[in-house]
C-alpha cells in the first residue's frame, strides 16, 4: 500500500528543492498556481478539483498527490473527488482508471486524517 502522506512529502522536497534551484523561472510558476487557484467565476474548490481530473487524464502521481491533498484541504469530498475521476477516465480513457484508482486510494487516505 502506497503511503501518500509519504509521497507528497517526497514531492513537496523535490520542488522545494527545484524552485529554490530555477530562480525566476520557478518563481513565475508558483505565481501562476497562485493566481490560476485562486477563486474568481469559479471557487478554489472547483479549480483544484479541474487540476486533480487533469493530473490523472495526464497520469502524473506527484501532480494527483498534491491535487487531491490541495482539493481536500479546500473542502472536497470524496464524491466530488469521484466524480472528478469519471471526467478524467472519460477524457483519459483505460490509463486514468489505473491513475483514477491512485487518486481515489490517496484520497480515501487523506480523508482518515
Amino acid at each position: 500500500m502506497t503511503d501518500y502522506k509519504q509521497e507528497l512529502n517526497e514531492v513537496m522536497a523535490n520542488n522545494k528543492n527545484l524552485f529554490a534551484s530555477t530562480g525566476a523561472t520557478g518563481k513565475a510558476f508558483l505565481g501562476v498556481h497562485e493566481e490560476a487557484i485562486k477563486a474568481g467565476a469559479l471557487d478554489s474548490k472547483t479549480k483544484a478539483l479541474e487540476a486533480l481530473g487533469i493530473a490523472v487524464a495526464i497520469r502524473c502521481e506527484g501532480c494527483i498527490v498534491q491535487h487531491v491533498k490541495g482539493a481536500i484541504k479546500l473542502g472536497a469530498t470524496r464524491d466530488e473527488i469521484v466524480e472528478t475521476i469519471n471526467v478524467a477516465i472519460m477524457m483519459g480513457g483505460g490509463p486514468s482508471t489505473v491513475y483514477g484508482g491512485k487518486a481515489l486510494a490517496c484520497a480515501d487516505q487523506f480523508l482518515q486524517e
